[in-house]
C-alpha cells in the first residue's frame, strides 16, 4: 500500500512538471495560424481584407488557416513575457507541494518535526 502511494505521488510530480508554463507557451504561439471554418467566411472576404491564408480540405469540410496579424503576434509575445514568471512560480509551487506531500507520507514524524522547526 505504501509503495503504491509513493508511486502515485512520483507520477503526479512527473506529470505536473511545467504544466502551466507549457500551456501558456502553447496557447500564445505567435507562429500558429488561426483556424476558421469555411461556413464562417469566404475566400473572397479574406482576399478583400488582404489576409494571408491557406485552404484546408478535410473529410469534415473546408476551412482556412489564417496568419495572425502583427498586433495579435505582439499580444502573444507580451502575454509570454508577462505570464512566464507567474507560470514558472506556479509550476515550482506545484513541485514543492508534491515533494512535501511525498516527504510527509514517507516520514510523517520527520515531516512534523520539520514543520515545528519552520513555524518557530
Amino acid at each position: 500500500m505504501r509503495q503504491a502511494w509513493r508511486l502515485m505521488l512520483i507520477g503526479l510530480l512527473i506529470a505536473c512538471q511545467s504544466c502551466a508554463t507549457q500551456m501558456l507557451w502553447d496557447n500564445t504561439d505567435p507562429k500558429e495560424r488561426i483556424w476558421i471554418d469555411a461556413d464562417k467566411t469566404t475566400e473572397a472576404a479574406l482576399r478583400r481584407r488582404g489576409v494571408a491564408y491557406e485552404v484546408y480540405e478535410s473529410p469534415h469540410g473546408r476551412a482556412y488557416l489564417i496568419e495572425k496579424s502583427g498586433w495579435r503576434k505582439m499580444g502573444d509575445y507580451q502575454l509570454r513575457v508577462l505570464g512566464t514568471p507567474v507560470a514558472l512560480a506556479l509550476d515550482a509551487a506545484t513541485t514543492v507541494l508534491v515533494v512535501g506531500v511525498y516527504v510527509a507520507a514517507a516520514d510523517p514524524e520527520g515531516a512534523s518535526h520539520l514543520i515545528r522547526v519552520i513555524s518557530k
